[in-house]
């Protein structure tokens, strides 16, 4: 029991260490998903109120990350897609909304005249 208890300590460590490296600002929860060797990690930026982002990891993955340096790039790049969603802003649709403009030199329409008659 003690063993699991320092595993997810351990991986919350590693967890907070690459959140710091990717971003001061970043912060990270780490919450046991019971009975199942998961962690479920939720990130938030200082900068952005109201938005996170979740995902869920396995703890030996986490805990591999120590030993392996290709399986802590990976985990790393996982957390920065991860904060790198909540900073993303999409680009406002400008044709939405186009006004018609009048054509040039006042002219009301085809051959001046609203009226619809023959024009005599």
């Amino acid at each position: 029991m003690q063993t699991q208890q320092e595993d997810r300590l351990e991986a919350r460590r590693i967890l907070d260490e690459l959140a710091r490296a990717i971003d001061r600002r970043l912060s990270i929860e780490v919450r046991d998903v019971p009975g199942q060797g998961r962690l479920q990690i939720t990130v938030t930026h200082g900068q952005i109120h109201g938005q996170h982002g979740q995902f869920e990891l396995s703890l030996p993955d986490v805990l591999a990350t120590n030993a392996d340096a290709t399986a802590r790039n990976n985990l790393r790049l996982r957390l920065k897609r991860a904060a790198d969603t909540l900073l993303f802003r999409r680009m406002p649709d400008h044709r939405v909304k186009v006004k018609p403009i009048s054509p040039p030199g006042g002219q009301l329409g085809p051959r001046g005249n609203m009226r619809g008659g023959r024009g005599r």
